[in-house]
């Protein structure tokens, strides 16, 4: 690297071998960060699971940067004391952490903290038990693994949101606004972070994050892709990729789908995912009478997951905003990185207006948006595509543009880079600030 060489401690709770979004994102970045020759190291959750620790070893054995599991998904504020002594150790330049939880270390250990904010983690804040009382307890690797359904899945009982609302909501909302720098994946969640007091010009929106190469296609590669699915060549394919839950909107494409099948002659849905939701999809498919024209793949290794792209004819995203928690906690597409994908991949698109998704596709440029819930509009935009080939195609080539150009990792982790480089200044007597200081 031709710029200065610096000590960057990365607090990224979401880390392989899980995956996701936020996986993929911490995964790239700290790959490129040390990759750079920034001295990198991160902090993250430990791994219960005897199957998953076995994969994270292996992970960790070949990151080139250390990789500390050391971190719980219930004791917040052990959590912040394991943080702040790891900082006492390994002096970091700045701090970057993948949730906007941990603003209040900025404070205390007297370096930038910088974080990426992905939305929801403003609308529905997850820091476990957020109280510092018992905070060790909670922090037991026994009580994490017996807990695992709920808090590494996502699928805990809305009591629990009621029980801890009010104090995780105080804690995000006195966090946030202590960073140096967020990164707001899309405008939707800039006006989130906005709204609970962080100044705006300490925001920066960055949008995307795709390996484009990865996901560019030829016309055989989607040929060879349909056939190693099963998928007839004349079959007109709807393909999905999401997690089975409310906001996703499964329902309103299978009612859409439905809808269709007797315009567009071998229409077939498919959708690779799962979730808490999934039985519930496929007996409203079921009832639907959609039998063999929709397939749910499950869950589908990310590296996998282009071939899906390649053997459809467009991709569909029908989120929506959804409640739960009695209506307390929103949930909302708060930027859609599979869309980012689907334009890697050359595939049309359809998703819907809501939440962060206008900050990915320009209606009638890269994709065409829908009302929220409007199935007729959305087979509506699916017939479209399908009559008008020529269309679908001119919003390919202007979804490949801003693929490479906008949405890839390579753009993306250019300005998270210079970003820190910019958040670092020389901090005299710096280290005695942090021997001394201790949250309680």
């Amino acid at each position: 690297m031709t710029g200065p060489r610096h000590r960057l401690l990365l607090v990224l709770t979401e880390f392989p071998p899980a995956v996701g979004g936020m996986q993929t994102h911490a995964r790239h970045l700290a790959a490129h960060l040390a990759q750079r020759g920034h001295v990198v190291e991160v902090l993250t959750y430990r791994v219960t699971d005897t199957v998953l620790a076995a994969e994270a070893a292996h992970f960790d054995a070949g990151a080139g940067y250390p990789v500390r599991r050391i971190l719980s998904r219930l004791g917040y504020w052990f959590n912040v004391q394991r943080i702040l002594a790891h900082i006492r150790q390994f002096g970091p330049d700045a701090v970057y952490a993948s949730t906007v939880f941990y603003g209040l270390l900025k404070q205390h250990a007297g370096v930038p903290v910088l974080c990426r904010s992905v939305g929801n983690d403003v609308l529905r804040p997850w820091q476990g038990y957020p109280f510092a009382l018992w905070s060790t307890l909670a922090a037991s690797p026994r009580l994490q693994h017996a807990m695992r359904r709920w808090i590494e899945h996502g699928w805990q009982p809305d009591w629990v949101d009621h029980l801890f609302r009010r104090q995780r909501e105080r804690l995000m909302r006195q966090a946030a606004v202590g960073h140096t720098r967020i990164f707001a994946n899309s405008r939707y969640t800039a006006n989130l972070l906005s709204g609970i007091g962080v100044l705006p010009e300490r925001i920066e929106i960055v949008a995307g994050g795709v390996d484009a190469r990865h996901f560019g296609r030829t016309r055989r590669r989607g040929v060879e892709a349909r056939a190693e699915l099963g998928l007839a060549a004349h079959d007109v394919v709807v393909l999905t990729v999401c997690r089975l839950v409310a906001k996703k909107g499964v329902e309103v494409l299978l009612d859409a789908v439905a809808a269709l099948r007797a315009s567009v002659p071998g229409l077939k849905l498919v959708v690779v995912g799962d979730g808490p939701r999934r039985r519930a999809y496929e007996a409203r498919a079921a009832a639907l009478g959609l039998g063999q024209a929709v397939v749910f793949a499950g869950r589908v290794p990310h590296e996998r997951v282009r071939d899906y792209f390649w053997a459809s004819n467009m991709f569909v995203l029908a989120s929506y905003e959804s409640r739960h928690a009695g209506g307390a906690a929103r949930d909302v597409e708060t930027m859609g990185r599979v869309l980012c994908e689907a334009n890697a991949a050359g595939v049309p698109l359809i998703a819907t207006d809501s939440g962060g998704v206008p900050s990915v596709i320009r209606d009638g440029v890269n994709g065409l948006l829908v009302l929220p819930g409007d199935s007729a509009a959305l087979a509506q935009a699916m017939e479209r595509l399908w009559r008008e080939p020529a269309f679908g195609e001119q919003l390919v080539r202007a979804g490949l543009r801003r693929a490479r150009n906008e949405f890839d990792w390579s753009v993306i982790m250019r300005r998270h880079e210079q970003a820190i480089a910019d958040a670092i200044r020389p901090t005299p007597a710096r280290g005695a600030t942090q021997q001394e200081e201790k949250i309680v």
